[in-house]
């Protein structure tokens, strides 16, 4: 599985998603966490801070590159992570320039794709051309969103962007799913946007992540709050998104 984690809106807790579910991904089979955004913020909560020649940049700026001189192994268990560096935003738009950009990640990926069973890509909290070369990479795509109408709104356009994007060829990633983070049980607002979300075609998991500061406090301490707090509720969550993310995929991928 070749999964993109993306959001049209920031602040939605996608890359925190990205995090916990390559995390959880990674207790049962090898895992790649792919930084795809100049912020490098998967990297960071992973504990990687890369220079920018040992970053994604420095892989998708050089088409001779190997991008196994940049993966990070086992910075967790199962999991090996390809860092990013803001270096990254001024190499994007070098390469769409060029015409290069679309499929920099998905050729730079290539050599490694058959040693993972899972590979796991943050983007950028937009539908810009960095989060388009992420879902090119990608067989699938999951989006996040909160009790924000906004970040809903964000789900949906999504979805229209992924079927813009196939109609013109430039990927072949469906939309697996659209998960509900920072979920907050007693909030209207919350039942809200989950209840109008519904009433559309997109495809909703039904685990939902609850809202809890152990994440940013798992952040702060450079490890995912699946490993810091293996036994909490919001940990639990993700390992049964990791669960029903696997096995949407599939049956997707059975029929």
């Amino acid at each position: 599985m070749r999964l993109a984690i993306c959001s049209s809106k920031g602040g939605v807790g996608k890359t925190s998603t990205a995090v916990n579910l390559a995390a959880a991904l990674g207790e049962h089979g090898r895992t790649l966490a792919v930084d795809a955004d100049p912020q490098d913020s998967l990297g960071r909560a992973f504990g990687v801070i890369a220079a920018p020649d040992k970053s994604l940049a420095a892989v998708l700026g050089d088409p001779d590159a190997d991008v196994t001189s940049i993966i990070r192994r086992e910075v967790v268990p199962g999991v090996d992570v390809v860092p990013s560096h803001p270096s990254l935003d001024a190499v994007g738009v070098a390469l769409a320039q060029n015409g290069a950009l679309i499929t920099s990640l998905r050729r730079a990926l290539r050599p490694v794709v058959d040693e993972y069973d899972h590979i796991v890509i943050d983007t950028h909290g937009d539908n810009g051309n960095l989060t388009l070369t992420a879902i090119a990479a990608a067989d699938s795509v999951l989006s996040v969103f909160t009790s924000d109408p906004g970040s809903a709104l964000g789900a949906v356009r999504l979805s229209s962007f992924l079927a813009s994007h196939r109609k013109y060829e430039n990927t072949t990633a469906q939309l697996l799913g659209v998960v509900c983070a920072n979920w907050d049980k007693q909030g209207a607002a919350a039942r809200e946007v989950s209840q109008a979300l519904a009433a559309t075609d997109l495809p909703l998991f039904t685990t939902r992540i609850p809202y809890s500061r152990r994440v940013p406090s798992a952040t702060l301490a450079k490890r995912p709050v699946v490993l810091s707090y293996p036994n909490s509720v919001v940990a639990e969550a993700y390992r049964a998104l990791a669960t029903e993310v696997t096995r949407k995929y599939q049956r997707r991928s059975a029929a």
